[in-house]
């Protein structure tokens, strides 16, 4: 398909996932576009560079570090590197620990033992020796790919099809594709599903018979307001199921084929608090109740609810009750509720149902 669709929104400050403990340079060249070079994080004066999907290494002439901005090897004095592996680059004496203050590897031959300065005091790579109170930076986050990528550099999200991340200013950005659009790693680009191999979700590898319609397309998970199936044809009226969730904000809609729309325009029986309540306590429409309650949500749950004053209105979009009438699809009340409330009324006027007296 010749149609590519390059989205970069609604970016959050999240931890990353890449383990320097763990390297696997192959692993991470699935992950990026084709040519990316990357710090090796075991020394500092390696770089690795990503070539049809296979790790291809190399280092920089003696006196020189390797610089990921830059992507070039520049004089050590310049280049600001902490090692994984600091005997790597150190046959003999002692070096910092890159991940704690108070750690420190004796080397000798290339091999380190580490080892630990008392309570209060941190090691000194400058005197070589263990001081009380050295002041510490510069530590490397093991869990994360800003060690050795470059700023600007997309990652495709190893547990969401949608998901990608980046780094920028040594931190790490966590963003999503609109709609029911994958992020695709050979291109570091939002694309349709399928175009996109990603296998994350344990899934049914085939769909029962008439899940999915005759022509393909998206279905919901009928689990939650957010998630979806795309229903990819396989051939002999057979299809795969590929799951995905819809970008904050927005609901799956199953008319018309599917598609990611503003949640306000949703009406669903699920949880409507999915989404909602991750950093702060926020409120949701409530179905079928004419806009007028709302639910309390917190960590993507409803954990109560709630009622705005008599003749006011709850707007999900404000998070307040106001005067002026909401008509969300979200939540207006179906012909079905409006027909069992007429019915409910017409049976207390005909003394079938009593009220009780308070």
């Amino acid at each position: 398909m010749d149609t590519t669709f390059i989205f970069i929104i609604g970016l959050i400050m999240i931890p990353m996932i890449s383990g320097a403990l763990t390297f696997n340079a192959t692993l991470i060249c699935s992950l990026v576009v084709n040519g990316t070079k990357m710090n090796d994080p075991r020394a500092c004066n390696s770089w690795i560079q990503c070539i049809d999907g296979s790790a291809v290494s190399g280092s920089c002439d003696t006196g020189l570090f390797y610089d990921r901005e830059s992507q070039k090897c520049l004089s050590s004095s310049s280049v600001k590197c902490l090692s994984s592996d600091p005997c790597a680059a150190l046959p003999t004496g002692f070096a910092a620990d890159p991940y704690s203050c108070n750690g420190y590897y004796y080397c000798k031959d290339g091999k380190g033992t580490h080892g630990v300065c008392n309570t209060g005091m941190n090691f000194n790579p400058g005197t070589q020796d263990c001081i009380r109170d050295f002041p510490c930076s510069n530590k490397m986050d093991p869990d994360s790919y800003c060690n050795i990528l470059p700023d600007g550099v997309f990652v495709k999200d190893t547990d969401n099809c949608n998901g990608y991340q980046m780094c920028w200013g040594g931190q790490v950005i966590n963003g999503t594709c609109p709609g029911t659009f994958y992020f695709k790693a050979s291109s570091a680009q939002c694309d349709y599903p399928q175009d996109v191999e990603c296998d994350f979700v344990p899934v049914p590898d085939i769909s029962e018979k008439g899940v999915c319609p005759d022509t393909g397309g998206f279905i919901s998970d009928n689990k939650t307001c957010n998630g979806y199936y795309y229903c990819k044809d396989l051939g002999d009226g057979e299809f795969s199921l590929e799951h995905g969730t819809c970008s904050d904000g927005r609901f799956f809609l199953a008319t018309d084929g599917g598609a990611c729309v503003p949640r306000s325009k949703v009406k669903c029986g699920y949880d409507r608090c999915v989404g909602l309540g991750n950093s702060t306590i926020q409120l949701a429409n409530e179905s079928d109740d004419g806009c007028r309650g709302y639910s309390i949500c917190q960590d993507g749950i409803a954990i109560g609810q709630g009622t705005c004053p008599q003749d006011e209105y709850f707007d999900e979009i404000t998070q307040r009750c106001t005067t002026q009438v909401i008509s969300y699809t979200a939540c207006q009340i179906t012909e079905e509720t409006t027909r069992f409330q007429v019915e409910q009324l017409t049976a207390v006027n005909d003394g079938t149902i009593s009220i009780p007296e308070s």
